[in-house]
Order: C-alpha cells, then sequence, then structure tokens
C-alpha cells in the first residue's frame, strides 16, 4: 500500500498507451517519459497499470523510465507489485483454480485467431492480430462452460484477455491509492474501468473509438486535453498525439496543473 504524502496515484497503461505499436518506446522518447514522470516526483505517486505481468514490464520498459515508476497494478489489477521485485497475486485460490481450468479448455478449443497465450498468473492473455473481434468468440466460447458467470472477459489493442469477475485496474488503483485522489491514463477496453472511475481521466489521440460512446454514457465525454485549461473531473481528457507522444503531453499537462 502507498502511505501518506502526495494527494493524487497515476495509473499509466502500457499497450496503446506508454508503449507504442510494436510493444517499443522509441529511444528518442525515452528521456522526454523518465524526465516527465521524475518531475511529478513527491506530488504524485507513480504507478504502471497494466493487463501484463511483472516480468513484461521489466522487460519492456526501459530502465530510465522504470526507475521512476513507484509501483504496479499488474494483470487487469488481479496482482500488484509495490517495490517492482514482487508480483503479490491478489485473486483467491478458487478463482485462480477456475481461470486455469477455462484457459486449458481456451487452448484446447485451438482458435487459429490466437497467435500466442502470454505468461500469467491469475488471468488468460490470448494475444491476437484482432482483438475487438475476437473478443465475440472468446465471449460465445465461454457462455458454453460453466465459467461464464464468474469471469469477465475484455481487450485491448494486442490481446483478449480473461480474469476473474470483479476485478479491474481502477479497483487495483484505488486498493494502492489509500484515499488518494486517482489518474487513470489509458486507451483501451480493458481500461474502462480505469477511465470512467478514476478521479480524473486522460488518454493518447488513439483512445479506442468504441470507448469514447461507453465513457460519455457513464458521464465522462471526451474533450482535447489543449483546450482542458485545468484537471477536470467528469470528463476524458485527450491528447492530440497518440500514445508515448501523446503520454509526454500528459505527463507535461499534470506537472502544470498538480500543485
Amino acid at each position: 500500500m502507498v502511505g501518506s504524502g502526495p494527494a493524487y496515484i497515476l495509473g499509466l497503461d502500457l499497450h496503446g498507451t506508454l508503449l507504442e505499436p510494436g510493444e517499443i518506446i522509441r529511444p528518442e522518447l525515452i528521456t522526454p517519459v523518465s524526465a516527465g514522470l521524475a518531475r511529478l516526483r513527491g506530488r504524485i505517486v507513480r504507478f504502471l497499470c497494466t493487463g501484463n505481468d511483472l516480468e513484461f514490464v521489466k522487460r519492456k520498459i526501459p530502465a530510465p523510465i522504470l526507475g521512476q515508476i513507484d509501483g504496479h497494478v499488474l494483470e487487469t489489477g488481479c496482482s500488484q507489485s509495490p517495490d517492482g521485485e514482487r508480483e503479490q497475486v491478489i485473486t483467491s485460490p478458487a478463482e485462480r483454480a477456475a481461470i486455469a481450468s477455462l484457459e486449458r479448455l481456451l487452448r484446447g478449443a485451438v482458435f487459429p485467431e490466437i497467435n500466442y497465450f502470454a505468461h500469467r498468473l491469475t488471468t488468460i492473455s490470448m494475444f491476437c492480430d484482432d482483438p475487438r473481434g475476437f473478443h465475440a468468440r472468446v465471449d460465445e466460447f465461454t457462455r458454453a462452460t460453466q465459467y461464464y458467470g464468474k469471469v469477465s472477459i475484455t481487450y485491448s489493442s494486442v490481446a483478449v484477455d480473461v480474469l476473474p469477475r470483479g476485478y479491474d485496474k481502477h479497483r487495483g488503483l484505488a486498493a494502492a491509492a489509500a484515499g488518494k485522489k486517482t489518474i487513470g491514463v489509458a486507451d483501451s477496453m480493458n481500461d474502462a474501468a480505469l477511465l470512467a472511475s478514476s478521479d480524473y481521466a486522460l488518454a493518447p489521440a488513439n483512445l479506442a473509438p468504441e470507448l469514447r460512446p461507453l465513457l460519455a454514457g457513464q458521464g465522462r465525454p471526451a474533450v482535447s486535453l489543449s483546450e482542458a485549461q485545468e484537471l477536470r473531473s467528469g470528463v476524458v481528457m485527450v491528447a492530440d498525439r497518440k500514445e508515448t507522444e501523446g503520454v509526454i503531453a500528459i505527463l507535461d499537462f499534470l506537472d502544470r496543473e498538480i500543485p
């Protein structure tokens, strides 16, 4: 848990947000990102908030950026790492057993859409070329099993994820926040709860089109970050640049607006 200190906690998504397609951060963007995070030290607790596990984070995020991160919400809120060294699963043994059994069924079905199953401790992550389209097939398959009411099925820009029902990125971030104001920065459907429920929501320009009406229906219409002028609740502030460059603009905005 995060103790007293800063009044805010940041939950920063990876795929489609901090990471560009190809799971990269261009070398010339590493310093602007790490510097932007460094300027927030002492004012905002800085978390990565991702569907991935800790091994992926440590392998993909450059050291100068990772050195500015205070903690991690992992596997879409089903595990966490307060120190960047240990991944702590927070799901129950029964929930993990159900996920493991369903994963065996999904592997046995041999869906041609799946490029690979990513390593996960307590969720299922199926990387594919069309997560939005494949999501419906996974939902239909799972509906015919005993696990349908026990899981949630969502997707990012790169994968379809299955997790125990009731977990999401905002739940994980709020648990780490210990009463701090939450700031969600993300782009995809598996970030819906993070963007809808955080005290403040921001996104790069590639915010998933299907998320915009969903969030607007929950009282979070999209507005331009350049026109926001101040940190606003009740909206999603969208940068005018995609992915990593959008994150840099968001970090600059937070630096200006957070006292």
